[in-house]
């Protein structure tokens, strides 16, 4: 056989081989015959489930911020590629490649690891579920799982299938039915047959565009292997132990504050362990969150706040609203409590004023 002729055998053989898995990624979603609250439960059944994969996620939102807050800005503004391995709710990594370099997130049982490439140095926390978002909360199955929190059936609609990271994957829209939610509608597909989310559209009130978009690129329902959601220091790296993941856990841990039961209307959630200092309120993609901070802390939020030009005072103090996040600061240098949610600028001022009335610092 001549150079020629075995070449293009080599080329037939890889396209027959490699044509059907081609294929099978773009064909076009099979209809799916589950109602709404159907693919609600399946969504719900698969919340420990072990996967690993990719992500993309896009975030439109430009927050004014402090250092303390930065990396939350981050994820609502920028596009970030995720890798991703998922043993259970406990136990998983979430590696964020960017253009300025790579970050690592690990959970593994109580601990949490902070792993910044670059500057070869890793951090240790305790793990805290009361804190600021990061990376593992914009995957398609937290954050849908989040959206869907207290969801009602009449919430609940159904959306034309898609085929996400080459699974079929039933599409699911939540409606919300509260008024003081800023937040117009949340497009959920998850996979037909497992009920994992593969991806989630963020809409805002008045907005065509969703604000924060989440979709896997690569799936595999698998289980990964335990050593990759294990931190092991590479010789060279600076490992440091501190005392709170971020700003929301330490305040949750240590801040000398007691939230009230409840704010403009929305109940504190969370589990008994996990009620501190900070209170997390409303469900779903009506909440609020209420985070006590040192005054110079606050002090500094409240200038970058005014900075931006759109920011409002009031009584009950600066304010700012960017896509369906309100963020408002109150006055004075001791006991501020920041106030942010997915809830109309009038909810958080009503939020703040029963914080004041109700809270207490100890």
């Amino acid at each position: 056989m001549t150079p020629a002729r075995r070449w293009l055998l080599v080329a037939v053989v890889a396209v027959l081989v490699t044509t059907p898995a081609v294929l099978r990624a773009h064909w076009p979603a099979q209809a799916s015959s589950l109602s709404a609250v159907e693919i609600r439960a399946r969504i719900q059944q698969s919340a420990e489930l072990s996967w690993s994969g990719q992500a993309t996620t896009r975030g439109t939102l430009q927050v004014p911020v402090t250092s303390s807050f930065s990396a939350v800005a981050g994820l609502l503004s920028d596009e970030s590629q995720l890798r991703v391995w998922w043993h259970d709710g406990a136990h998983w990594r979430v590696d964020q490649t960017r253009p300025t370099g790579e970050s690592d997130l690990i959970r593994d049982g109580g601990l949490a690891t902070q792993w910044r490439f670059e500057s070869e140095k890793a951090t240790v926390t305790p793990y805290s579920t009361v804190r600021l978002p990061d990376e593992s909360d914009v995957l398609p199955p937290t954050l849908a799982a989040r959206m869907l929190s207290g969801a009602k059936p009449s919430e609940l609609s159904r959306l034309p299938a898609r085929r996400v990271a080459g699974h079929d994957s039933a599409g699911l829209r939540l409606d919300p039915a509260d008024a003081r939610s800023t937040i117009d509608h949340v497009d959920i597909w998850a996979d037909e047959g497992s009920g994992l989310p593969t991806q989630v559209e963020v809409y805002a009130v008045g907005r065509h565009r969703p604000v924060l978009a989440t979709q896997l690129t690569d799936l595999d329902l698998g289980v990964p292997p335990a050593s990759v959601t294990q931190f092991h220091a590479p010789q060279g790296v600076k490992v440091s132990f501190h005392a709170a993941i971020d700003a929301a856990a330490g305040a949750n841990a240590f801040a000398p504050f007691v939230p009230p039961s409840s704010v403009a209307g929305l109940a504190r959630r969370g589990e008994p362990s996990d009620l501190g200092a900070v209170g997390v309120y409303g469900r779903g993609p009506t909440a609020v969150i209420a985070i006590p901070l040192r005054g110079n802390i606050a002090a500094a939020l409240r200038a970058q706040l005014r900075k931006s030009g759109s920011s409002t005072d009031t009584a009950e103090g600066t304010g700012l609203s960017v896509g369906p996040l309100s963020v408002l600061v109150p006055p004075g240098h001791y006991g501020a409590v920041l106030l942010a949610g997915t809830v109309t600028p009038a909810t958080l001022e009503k939020a703040a004023s029963d914080v004041r009335a109700h809270g207490r610092f100890r």
